[in-house]
């Protein structure tokens, strides 16, 4: 039988640049750089990617020394031998990594047009050298277990609209001075896994708004245009003034989730409270509750949300309301407060926690509950 001559043609070396380098990027790198010996048209098609993710994660008790070496090695190579421009570089890893080579590979980077770095270290703090700090056209920065620290002469980031920072070494000071060099900055996404603190987020563009970890307090005078704020509060002390941390109104606010919430935390509640009295377009509301010793003498009382806050007000916006954990009955008065204030609330979504010991009765008083919408659906889960 003759084969035919159409079926021998090489259709993937004849495809377009982009989509030869779309296809190496969905390899692991090392099997991309193998590629090389499919043909001579693919010999070098490995050292134009403009995407390279660099995946390392040696097992338990290996040789961390010896993967170290191996992975530096390796991306050395890879990067010295490359052409062309370089838009993302992404390395995640569990072994330890040396700030000098890191040092190479960002001064190599910061010349290569980055515009996405992506740097995943498990295994140690990484003090990050300074040259991360050169790459001005950098849109997007996520770094783990990393301790920044902004030079003394920092220049700002002026391209960046993604920050995630995670798991790192951070002082208030880092944060905000960073933060403060990135005027076009979107999103910011910050874990805090040291002790409690309270800082000021100034950022003129930042629309969203990702905070984990142990926080006093939180300054959003200077990011009026929010459009999503997800913070999880672990801090079990708040500060006496945190009523005048939220002192402009957030017109662009749609979406708010708090978590970590104290129902019986006084400074708590009325964080609560003047946050989504200054969101008048809020249009979803995510909630989670828990319960811990009350920092405070004075506990709050179960009238705390009609007495405290304005007859006339209501959540003209308001359409999804989700609270996870109700521990106590003080999340039940928050409940029926947001029931009676929401006219044109259709769904609210509530998690039946089963060591709280009213659980029917709870659910049965929001189900009889004056609503202020008619067509609320009120849904349980576990």
């Amino acid at each position: 039988m003759r084969m035919n001559k159409c079926s021998r043609k090489d259709y993937i070396s004849d495809l377009p640049e982009s989509i030869v380098d779309i296809i190496l990027t969905k390899l692991p790198i090392r099997d991309a750089v193998r590629t090389s010996i499919l043909s001579t048209k693919w010999r070098y098609q490995w050292a134009t990617m403009t995407r390279v993710v660099f995946k390392n994660h040696v097992p338990y008790k290996s040789d961390n020394k010896l993967a170290e070496q191996e992975i530096t090695n390796f991306i050395m190579r890879f990067l010295f031998l490359h052409q062309g421009p370089i838009y993302k570089f992404k390395l995640s890893t569990n072994c330890s990594m040396n700030s000098t080579d890191m040092d190479q590979w960002l001064l190599f980077l910061s010349r290569k047009d980055i515009k996405e770095l992506v740097l995943m270290l498990d295994a140690n703090c990484l003090k990050i050298p300074s040259h991360i700090f050169s790459c001005q056209k950098l849109t997007t920065l996520k770094l783990q277990a990393s301790d920044v620290k902004p030079p003394l002469r920092f220049r700002g980031l002026p391209c960046l609209k993604y920050l995630n920072l995670c798991s790192g070494l951070f002082t208030i000071e880092d944060i905000e001075n960073l933060i403060s060099g990135c005027p076009l900055l979107e999103k910011f996404t910050f874990t805090n896994v040291g002790d409690p603190m309270g800082f000021a987020i100034h950022g003129p563009n930042l629309k969203h708004l990702i905070l984990n970890g142990d926080f006093s307090n939180l300054n959003l005078e200077h990011s009026p245009f929010l459009d999503v704020l997800r913070v999880d509060f672990r801090a079990q002390v708040w500060e006496s003034n945190v009523l005048m941390k939220v002192p402009v109104t957030y017109d662009r606010l749609k979406f708010i989730d708090l978590q970590g919430i104290n129902y019986e935390e006084g400074n708590a509640v009325l964080y609560v409270l003047h946050l989504i009295l200054h969101s008048p377009n809020l249009q979803e509301l995510e909630i989670g509750a828990t319960q811990f010793e009350s920092s405070h003498d004075k506990a709050v009382d179960l009238d705390f949300w009609e007495k405290e806050c304005p007859t006339d007000f209501t959540f003209k916006h308001l359409k999804l309301v989700e609270m996870c954990g109700l521990p106590n009955k003080s999340c039940v008065e928050f409940l029926k407060f947001v029931l009676g204030r929401s006219p044109v609330l259709e769904v609210m979504r509530v998690s039946l926690d089963e060591a709280y010991d009213g659980e029917m009765n709870m659910a049965n008083e929001l189900l009889h509950f004056q609503c202020a919408s008619p067509k609320v659906d009120i849904k349980f889960f576990d």
